[in-house]
């Protein structure tokens, strides 16, 4: 893969390969920081949802102290898993096996028949087991089941410059719940494909674009310059800038008067300001899209913001998440629009979620094929190399990072992913 990667390609067999999975559960997946939710999922004590890191399941809870938990959803006697529902709001966690209870802190603190079957039990000792390290930054909450990892902001690096532009300017919301659907196709190619895949545009949503739907940039209504972004910690942005307009990804002056320019500096409230659309993946499988646009040609575009996570599920498949988020302090109707919009072009319906989904479903039968063995298939992230390639670094651009103008004409943000998954999944052996 070293080699290939110093070519400008990647191996195919990896995006079906049952010991390639295996190693990413272990080497990424339980090492890396990995979303586990937004705090406004968990408003309330004793509310919570049922999150995963990897294929390991987790309970994440705001307790009765107000403090959020990662709890592991496996009882300490036979390992039954304790959360039988998608969300709720609760005091404790009972086993539905033997009827052990545990606090919402993680705290076990009922077993039946104690006295007589476990008289030397340690209850203190038998808590659930919690991630090691748990995060949050400007509202997004991480976990890493590794003990010794670097702490978020280290793991975040140049890239919380972005996502400032994103969490820290307004105050966000998830706006109703997550939307989910399995997909054929492995969990790195959404995660390469939002790390700055703009090439795909013009060819994979045609139809969309054709019929009126999607961004004003992507329409041809605002003019605009794409800037791809990588060498910031592993992780990459594309962000649409429209010279010289209050964008603001599409937001009225009603919404923006709600936001705070005195959280950023002048650089970073300028390139939001003139924003037309952001998109971005950190590693592993974090992606998002942040896009002023609309699902109806007739209608109005509004600021929607999609959050997505990649969660394996085996070799070739996976599971999406999609979290549809608005300013906190945006009128009612307006997030209502929003979240209509975000179910329109980025949700298991929407307009460019099925082309995206119809692309990628083809590759894991190619990668697991005796024929990508036999001639060592490749893929190609080899754009913008070269003297006369149309990207070209960007030296002015204020923020941190290698930057592209002319984004959408380089692989570099896409080779940054690779790289990144190389060195992680390598470190071991």
């Amino acid at each position: 893969m070293a080699d290939a990667l110093e070519e400008g390609e990647a191996l195919l067999e990896i995006l079906h390969d049952d010991e390639v999975f295996e190693r990413e559960l272990e080497e990424i997946f339980a090492k890396s920081w990995v979303y586990i939710g937004h705090e406004s999922e968990i408003p309330e004590e004793g509310d919570y949802r049922q999150r995963s890191i990897g294929k390991d399941p987790f309970i994440f809870v705001r307790d009765e102290n107000g403090e959020v938990q990662v709890l592991w959803d496996s009882c300490r006697h036979r390992g039954t898993k304790l959360c039988r529902a998608e969300k709720g709001n609760t005091t404790h966690f009972r086993c539905p096996y033997h009827g052990w209870t545990y606090r919402n802190t993680g705290e076990l603190v009922g077993v039946p028949q104690k006295g007589n079957g476990f008289p030397d039990l340690d209850m203190e000792e038998k808590g659930l087991h919690g991630a090691p390290n748990v995060e949050s930054y400007n509202g997004l909450v991480f976990a890493s089941l590794d003990p010794d990892a670097p702490d978020l902001e280290t793991y975040l690096g140049p890239s919380a410059w972005y996502l400032d532009l994103y969490f820290k300017l307004a105050d966000m919301e998830v706006i109703g719940d997550p939307h989910r659907w399995e997909i054929d196709t492995d969990w790195k190619t959404p995660s390469e494909n939002f790390y700055g895949d703009n090439y795909h545009v013009p060819m994979g949503h045609k139809s969309a674009i054709d019929v009126g739907i999607g961004s004003a940039t992507a329409k041809g209504e605002k003019e605009s310059e794409l800037y791809a972004i990588s060498d910031v910690g592993g992780h990459a942005f594309s962000i649409y800038q429209i010279p010289g307009e209050d964008f603001f990804w599409g937001h009225p002056p009603e919404v923006t008067e709600t936001f705070h320019p005195e959280r950023l500096t002048d650089e970073q409230y300028q390139i939001a300001r003139q924003s037309g659309v952001s998109l971005g993946t950190i590693f592993p499988n974090l992606s998002f899209i942040y896009l002023g646009g609309s699902d109806d040609p007739e209608k109005d575009t509004v600021g929607t913001f999609c959050l997505r996570q990649w969660q394996p599920i085996e070799p070739g498949k996976m599971e999406a998440w999609n979290w549809i988020m608005a300013p906190k302090d945006a009128p009612q109707e307006y997030k209502d629009r929003v979240y209509e919009v975000g179910v329109g072009t980025f949700s298991l319906s929407g307009n460019f979620e099925v082309d995206d989904i119809g692309i990628w479903d083809g590759i894991p039968e190619a990668a697991d094929s005796v024929f990508a063995e036999q001639v060592n298939a490749t893929t190609v992230f080899s754009m913008g190399r070269g003297e006369d390639t149309l990207a070209e670094v960007d030296d002015s651009w204020p923020g941190p990072g290698t930057v592209y103008r002319e984004g959408g004409m380089t692989d570099e943000n896409q080779l940054e992913f690779y790289r990144k998954w190389h060195q992680t999944i390598s470190e071991a052996h």
